[in-house]
């Protein structure tokens, strides 16, 4: 059998076991079949999590089976004999060292925030909802419209019931616990990356005023989840396994264009929960006032990746 088919059965989930082993030698002896096997891996991969788009034309010039997105319970791992080490060749902010022979990916979120309704602002965090400082989702509004989908993120406020000392905050978060209890068997193995990204935009504001946005990754066991929001950012400083921000975006005074924020965090093995922390601050005086009215967020995404240390 030709052995890009071979690549493309392996890497589609679709080999037998017999397609497998003849792919395994294939790898061992021939450096071509090995470099046609990183180019489709990591293309695939790519195409998969979101890394990489294709224009109409360029589709239609591919089987609709390499569209097809790596599943996570699909993998199958070829020996590192064979595979040898696969040079990332798709990256957005972070350079990737090497994938696995296999590239791993799954999507934990994929949040455009569609549900018409408040972001639950009480105190207690629980998988599934966005807690924390009063914001509500809108439609398109005020020259800012979202990345896609109907509606986005709008902060309202920097502070919610039970919030401590709210009076002259000026940060608004907001919170999404994921448990990832379900996957301690990966996790365990120390070899899988988070990666977070969101989109920012804001309606223009005066010269005199600044904002700056993040978003970060907090990895907690299952004792260290706070269990109020008084004391959520306390709690994720000091309790936090492991942590990772983005770098802080200064946020432009183009509605039109929205800003990306990544952040990517090696998980620790002891890693049950993951809390995403949005979040804006401003930088002027606003003499205690609401100043977040005109400041949002969309399209965020939470993805694991399986990623071995370098030599």
């Amino acid at each position: 059998m030709d052995t890009h088919e071979l690549i493309r059965r392996t890497v589609d989930g679709t080999a037998s076991a017999e397609d497998f082993k003849t792919l395994q030698t294939r790898l061992l002896d021939d450096a071509e079949a090995r470099r046609q096997y990183a180019r489709y891996a990591n293309l695939h991969a790519a195409l998969g999590d979101g890394r990489l788009t294709l224009r109409p034309q360029a589709v239609r010039r591919i089987a609709p089976s390499a569209l097809k997105p790596v599943s996570w319970l699909q993998w199958r791992p070829i020996t590192a004999a064979a595979a040898g080490i696969v040079f990332g060749m798709f990256c957005t902010s972070v350079v990737f060292g090497y994938v696995m022979p296999l590239a791993r990916s799954l999507t934990l979120l994929e949040e455009s925030f569609e549900e018409a309704s408040a972001m639950a602002s009480k105190v207690v965090l629980e998988p599934g909802v966005w807690r924390g400082d009063q914001a509500v989702t809108v439609s398109a509004e005020q020259e800012v419209h979202p990345v896609s989908g109907q509606r986005m993120l709008r902060f309202l406020r920097q502070d919610h019931q039970g919030k401590a000392r709210s009076a002259g905050s000026h940060i608004a978060d907001v919170y999404r616990l994921i448990d990832l209890r379900g996957h301690r068997g990966d996790v365990a193995q120390g070899d899988v990356v988070m990666q977070a990204s969101a989109s920012v935009n804001a309606t223009p504001f005066s010269e005199e005023e600044k904002f700056g946005c993040a978003i970060s990754l907090f990895a907690l066991d299952a004792d260290s989840v706070p269990e109020s929001a008084s004391y959520i950012g306390t709690a994720l400083e000091s309790e936090a396994n492991a942590m990772a921000r983005s770098s802080r975006t200064k946020l432009d005074r183009e509605p039109a264009s929205w800003q990306r924020l990544t952040t990517e965090m090696r998980l620790p093995a002891n890693t049950d929960f993951i809390v995403v922390r949005l979040h804006i601050s401003q930088s002027f005086d606003s003499n205690g006032a609401p100043v977040f009215t005109g400041s949002y967020a969309d399209d965020v995404r939470v993805t694991l990746t399986r990623r071995t240390l370098l030599p």
